[in-house]
């Protein structure tokens, strides 16, 4: 895979006596998505609902996905701090902004995680829908 349009050279600086040298840095994408796991969970879940239809596998199922939807939305959080660190730093820890650097990588991330965002309220609709039917069939 190409990485050369998220590969950076970053000036550091160890002292003020002594001139900064260069590092180059790459910005990399490739650990495993908590959205796949939500998305695998819900092809599963809808796979096996439409095979069952008892109450008590509905109401197990809009547990696992009430936890699911709470995943998704902590992972988002956490993403989004990150993505804060990644545009604004932290002066207190030292951390630098990076989003000036890798232009394109925030960009990305960030589209990536609206669209997280828009998945996990979709998830949130779905487990309310669900639970307004389970209420209707047991009433």
């Amino acid at each position: 895979m190409d990485y050369e349009w998220n590969t950076q050279k970053i000036p550091i600086t160890i002292s003020d006596n002594l001139p900064p040298f260069n590092i180059s840095v790459t910005a990399k994408w490739h650990y495993l998505s908590v959205n796949v796991i939500a998305c695998s969970y819900s092809l599963a879940s809808m796979i096996l609902s439409m095979k069952r239809k008892i109450i008590g596998t509905h109401l197990a199922f809009l547990l696992f996905d009430l936890m699911m939807m709470a995943l998704l939305f902590s992972a988002n959080g956490a993403a989004t701090a990150v993505g804060i660190i990644g545009v604004n730093g932290n002066s207190h820890t030292q951390w630098h902004k990076v989003c000036y650097i890798f232009k394109r990588y925030c960009h990305q991330g960030a589209a990536s995680l609206a669209m997280s965002f828009l998945g996990s309220f979709a998830f949130l609709w779905l487990v309310v829908f669900a639970i307004l039917n389970l209420h209707k069939k047991s009433t």
